[in-house]
């Protein structure tokens, strides 16, 4: 998903970019609490999520179709069906939710996994809102600019400022992440993280 045009027109990209994300795993260990079709409760660790689904280590036999009700830490009540058994512990489980109540776990996922990472206060709800929270962008020989965050997604960040933009193609640093200046968008400009790798990501 291109973060400047999903900052220009939001409503028209919002599907495509939910596709996107939906098959797009993300490592990110969080606690959950199951319940089993039979009531028996267990306890879990995630390996990692997207808007689909997740992958969960579990020391307790699970069968390929077993439908699970989850309360996954920072997401909540979520009902699955067991996809696929990886191994003795390894479980990929599928959401069995509607088109929007996925489209509420991406964006949930999308602002947990960056707000540490970027710094953000947490006061952003699971829908997508006009702002998430001030950041300090440092780019060029050093420059530090006051931004306002337009837009967060798993690929980057689209930022409101009055400061002095970074040019195309200039390296960005937004907290412990950074990426490449992409696209100016009215009043600001779109960070991309995926072109940039290693520690910096």
């Amino acid at each position: 998903m291109h973060l400047a045009q999903a900052a220009e027109r939001p409503t028209l990209r919002r599907t495509e970019g939910l596709d996107r994300r939906r098959f797009r795993r993300v490592t990110w260990q969080v606690p959950v609490r199951g319940l089993t079709s039979t009531g028996e409760e267990f306890a879990c660790t995630t390996v990692d999520v997207c808007a689909g689904g997740l992958r969960i280590n579990l020391a307790r036999p699970l069968e390929k179709g077993e439908n699970l009700v989850l309360y996954v830490e920072g997401v909540g009540r979520v009902e699955g069906v067991v996809a696929r058994v990886l191994n003795e512990i390894g479980y990929a489980v599928e959401f069995k939710v509607p088109q929007r109540k996925r489209e509420k776990i991406a964006d949930a996922l999308t602002w947990l996994i960056n707000k540490e990472k970027l710094g953000l206060d947490d006061d952003r709800v699971a829908e997508r809102r006009p702002s998430a929270g001030q950041v300090i962008a440092i780019h060029g020989q050093g420059v530090s600019i006051a931004c306002a965050v337009a837009d967060v997604s798993l690929f980057g960040v689209a930022l409101k400022t009055a400061g002095p933009r970074p040019m195309i193609g200039d390296r960005v640093r937004i907290g412990e992440r950074a990426g490449t200046c992409v696209r100016y968008i009215d009043g600001g400009f779109a960070v991309d993280f995926r072109t940039l790798h290693g520690t910096d990501i």
